[in-house]
């Protein structure tokens, strides 16, 4: 859980983890070619859920949490980018999104620096 996200980071609920599965199966569908942003995720996966007599309800925050639950612990290639998310098996295209996410934990640092400047 994030300090000042815990409404948005908390961990998997009972009902996420059952849905994971399914996150998962539909993550495999898009390639490199064929991309689908987050926004569309949520949208799809709320109409097959609300179809199948799930409670349960997506959000993109909540979708971030499953995506990376699945990439921590190591379920699926999962690849952002700009043009939505995608699975690879290209061990280019993987190291790069490790770099990616290698330079977003740095800036992130930055930040951290640049505030405790102010304690």
């Amino acid at each position: 859980m994030i300090t000042n996200f815990e409404q948005y980071t908390h961990e998997l609920s009972a009902e996420e983890m059952e849905i994971l599965q399914l996150v998962i199966h539909g993550f495999r569908g898009y390639k490199k070619t064929n991309p689908i942003k987050a926004e569309l995720i949520v949208k799809r996966m709320n109409v097959f859920l609300e179809n199948n007599g799930y409670k349960i309800r997506l959000t993109q925050p909540r979708l971030r949490k499953l995506v990376n639950y699945i990439r921590s612990n190591g379920l699926l290639p999962l690849i952002a980018t700009s043009n939505g998310y995608f699975t690879s098996d290209c061990k280019l295209t993987i190291q790069q999104q490790i770099i990616s996410l290698q330079e977003r934990a740095n800036s992130i640092e930055n930040a951290v620096q640049g505030l405790k400047k102010f304690l």
